[in-house]
C-alpha cells in the first residue's frame, strides 16, 4: 500500500499562483487545463494570468489503476487561432504519459505551448517547463476534490 499524502485547497491555489508568477512574461493567448484534476489549478492560473481557459480531457489512471490513455474531450487544433500560445497545466505529471501525448500533439499541429504541473515525480521534470513541488515516487497524491 502506497502512502498517501494530502494538500488542501489553499495550498493549491497557492502552488498555482506561483506557477502563474513564473509564467506570467510567456504572452500566453490561452490555458489548457487538463481534466480532470489540472482543471482547477488552471482555473486559478488563467485568472491570475488573465487569459481565457480551455479544456480537454485525458487520464492515465482510473482511481489508483494505471490504465490506457483515455481521451474525454479532445482539444480541436485545427480551430486554434495560428498564433496560439498555450500553457497546459495538469494537476500531476506521475507517469508523464498524459502531458507527452497533449505536447506531441500540439506538436504535430504546430501550436506553441509550455507544460506545467502543480506536482511531479523526480523523473519526470524532464517532461515539464515549471511545476511547483517534487513529491517522492512511493507517495499517492490526494487532493481535496478527490
Amino acid at each position: 500500500v502506497m502512502e498517501v499524502l494530502k494538500f488542501s485547497f489553499d495550498e493549491i491555489n497557492v502552488m498555482s499562483r506561483l506557477i502563474a508568477s513564473r509564467v506570467k512574461d510567456y504572452n500566453f493567448t490561452s490555458v489548457l487545463g487538463i481534466a480532470r484534476g489540472g482543471v482547477i489549478p488552471a482555473t486559478v492560473i488563467s485568472y491570475e494570468l488573465d487569459v481565457p481557459l480551455l479544456t480537454c480531457g485525458v487520464s492515465s489512471y482510473n482511481n489508483k489503476e494505471k490504465n490506457e490513455l483515455n481521451i474525454t474531450q479532445d482539444i480541436k487544433i485545427d480551430s486554434l487561432p495560428k498564433d496560439s500560445n498555450l500553457l497546459i497545466v495538469d494537476d500531476i505529471c506521475d507517469t508523464g504519459e498524459t502531458i507527452q501525448w497533449l505536447s506531441n500533439r500540439l506538436t504535430l499541429g504546430g501550436v506553441k505551448h509550455t507544460k506545467v504541473c502543480v506536482f511531479t515525480k523526480p523523473k519526470h521534470t524532464k517532461y515539464l517547463d515549471h511545476y511547483a513541488s517534487v513529491v517522492p515516487e512511493d507517495k499517492w497524491i490526494v487532493f481535496p476534490w478527490e
